[in-house]
């Protein structure tokens, strides 16, 4: 493993390594700022030193560097819930934060209408950096940050257009996993269970969706998307309704997340359509419940570890770097197969 002088924390910093040094040793001579920037620098990159040199600077990284702010923005309540995958979200984010000494302040923003007193409240809290969660922030939501001076990571959500760094899920990747999977199965006809509310992220899975039938080859006359209702009792009642409708499901189905599939899974079993037998189903998150209901539901996983130890990263690197160019940063997904499923 390479090892961290003071000549590489004053090479990416541009400073000189006599700052750097003084810096570390907590003698006078730098301003605050420049102080900072060399700890939270010298932590991230392990920087070690030699021991009289890191006598001061073991002390100086205990403490906290700073508070991050967190805002959790609810633009329907629909979407992010306190379910699994948000709860596992939130606290990787923390953990993340906690490692590099910050402490994260947490903020819920609940309604558009709350989101101007929510900034005004932002600026007073003397934040080192701010993330945002931001499922169902739309881009005009997002534009309303712009005036706020601070490095913004935004989370969740891959928004059009936005000067902000970016941290997020690669839902098309997500979804041709499931697809090929499908597809390798036998299963020429599949459906999409979509939300009936619009977020980012499902409308990137349903595009990868309708990509991957073209893909594949296959008939998009025979695949179908239906539109439920994003939670498991909505989905359960919307796909019951359809079953009493006569309509005919196809042999297999891929929903926007978890909560999703496991809501039509429960509608299947109450009308007596047997999972995998008679309809196979994929979901996307890959929340600890997949695996405790039966059958066990496959479903495309994502790392929440990932997303909040890179939108940390992120955060402390814009804070160094203000005017780097902004980074789209993508989590790539895997298949956590299981039971629901069946060759076809």
């Amino acid at each position: 493993m390479t090892t961290v002088t003071i000549k590489d924390i004053a090479k990416k910093l541009n400073l000189s390594p006599a700052t750097v040094s003084l810096s570390l040793n907590g003698r006078p001579g730098v301003n605050a700022q420049t102080r900072e920037s060399v700890l939270s620098l010298a932590q991230e990159l392990n920087y070690n030193g030699n021991i009289g040199e890191n006598k001061t600077f073991k002390r100086k990284v205990q403490k906290n560097f700073g508070n991050i702010g967190f805002l959790v923005y609810k633009r329907y309540g629909r979407v992010i819930t306190d379910s699994e995958f948000f709860t596992s979200l939130i606290s990787s984010v923390e953990l993340a934060a906690r490692t590099k000494n910050y402490t994260i302040l947490l903020t819920y923003c609940i309604g558009d209408k709350e989101i101007n007193n929510t900034i005004k409240l932002l600026k007073n809290s003397n934040l080192v950096g701010l993330l945002i969660l931001g499922t169902e922030l739309s881009e005009e939501d997002a534009e309303l940050f712009y005036n706020l001076n601070l490095p913004i990571v935004i989370l969740d959500c891959d928004i059009l257009g936005c000067k902000f760094d970016t941290v997020t899920i690669h839902n098309e990747d997500g979804i041709f996993r499931g697809m090929k999977y499908l597809y390798d199965q036998g299963h020429r006809e599949i459906g999409y269970l979509h939300s009936s509310f619009s977020i980012r992220n499902f409308e990137q899975r349903r595009i990868g969706y309708e990509n991957c039938l073209e893909k594949f080859c296959l008939e998009r006359e025979k695949q179908k998307i239906f539109m439920v209702e994003p939670t498991i009792e909505g989905t359960c009642l919307n796909i019951c309704e359809l079953v009493k409708k006569g309509v005919k499901f196809p042999s297999a189905i891929i929903a926007d997340n978890d909560l999703i599939a496991i809501g039509a899974m429960k509608a299947f079993s109450q009308c007596g359509i047997k999972i995998p037998d008679e309809i196979s189903i994929i979901g996307f998150d890959d929340i600890p419940m997949t695996s405790i209901i039966e059958p066990q539901l496959t479903s495309i996983h994502v790392s929440c570890e990932s997303l909040g130890d890179l939108a940390i990263k992120q955060l402390l690197e814009r804070k160094i770097n203000a005017k780097a160019v902004p980074q789209k940063i993508s989590v790539s997904t895997s298949l956590n197969i299981r039971s629901s499923v069946k060759k076809f």
